[in-house]
């Protein structure tokens, strides 16, 4: 007897390991632009405030 099977799959089961990944990613992420955001605004503020100062003096 022979058998040929081509391209056997299983419908009902997938990765599980690249859905973590992409959640563990995606709260990285997120994660780091909260640390930044901080030092973001305060550079802004910053800016805004040498801007505001030149102008102030011409």
């Amino acid at each position: 007897m022979n058998a040929t099977t081509n391209e056997a799959r299983l419908a009902g089961f997938r990765n599980v390991s690249e859905t973590t990944e992409a959640t563990e990613s995606t709260r990285y992420a997120q994660n780091n632009l909260l640390s930044e955001l901080p030092g973001a605004v305060f550079g802004l503020l910053t800016l805004g405030y040498i801007v505001s100062s030149l102008i102030a003096l011409a």
